[in-house]
């Protein structure tokens, strides 16, 4: 055996080893730098005594752009329906129940398996708002809901008896990517980010509540039979006596807000 060569091997060998290692450690280093960073940025929300929800929507492999939609015509539809009448050059029905569905003691099974069966397009609603008077449902598009739009609305009238009576609707048709450079899907920024977006631009102060979070498509662009619907992050806060509704932008890298 050659013993000054295996010398120089072994020498060699563990030259590599503690390269190896070396760079083991810095890349945790600079992993370890990024992580404080990320969290000396981040808002100590508990710190500045505002309240967040505690589970916030994931956005894990979320990816959404720009839409345009126009509203559906109703006429043809109420013009084969005895129970439906349209409404406003048919942009909009009016349904009536013929045997009226209770929804009182917060019972709205029948009121959904309803609008699933008998309203147009009902699998494409989800409910989203509830008080004495009304029951209030969104068109959706991609599981996502259409926010705060009269043009892609249901809403149920709500009787003495606490049943619903009848109903208002509104439809986008022929919604799809908005067409032009610069609208491939992007990746949704975090529920946090969102919230962050309001702190930094002091719509969020101390003391407030984040009551609620939910992302959706938001209209950009309004027109009297189009629309450009963008996505959007809905917040609502409470503001010591006041309720606030916000609506951030949710893949932009400089989000605008607007207060509803």
């Amino acid at each position: 055996m050659n013993w000054k060569h295996t010398k120089t091997l072994f020498i060699f060998v563990f030259i590599l080893v503690n390269i190896s290692l070396i760079i083991i450690y810095i890349d945790k280093v600079n992993k370890s730098h990024i992580n404080d960073s990320a969290d000396e940025n981040a808002v100590n929300f508990k710190q500045e005594k505002i309240e967040i929800p505690d589970n916030l929507p994931t956005v894990k492999n979320i990816k959404m752009q720009l839409l345009t939609a126009r509203s559906n015509d109703f006429s043809s539809y109420a013009k084969s329906r005895s129970h439906v009448t349209s409404e406003d050059s048919g942009q909009k029905i009016k349904g009536d129940i013929n045997n009226p569905i209770d929804v009182s003691n917060d019972q709205y099974t029948d009121l959904k398996s309803y609008v699933k069966d008998s309203v147009y397009k009902g699998k494409n609603y989800e409910m989203s708002k509830i008080d004495d008077d009304h029951v209030t449902f969104e068109q959706t598009y991609n599981n996502f809901p259409i926010m705060n739009n009269s043009k892609a609305k249901l809403e149920f009238n709500i009787n003495d008896d606490g049943k619903a009576s009848s109903y208002r609707q509104t439809a986008m048709k022929t919604i799809a990517p908005s067409e032009g450079a610069n609208n491939d899907k992007k990746q949704v920024n975090t529920a946090r980010s969102a919230i962050e977006a309001l702190y930094y631009n002091r719509y969020l102060k101390r003391n407030d509540e984040v009551t609620n979070i939910r992302l959706g498509y938001y209209t950009v662009v309004k027109e009297p039979n189009v629309q450009v619907l963008e996505a959007n992050w809905e917040v609502k806060v409470k503001h010591a006596n006041e309720l606030k509704t916000y609506y951030v932008e949710a893949i932009s890298d400089s989000p605008k807000i607007i207060e509803e």
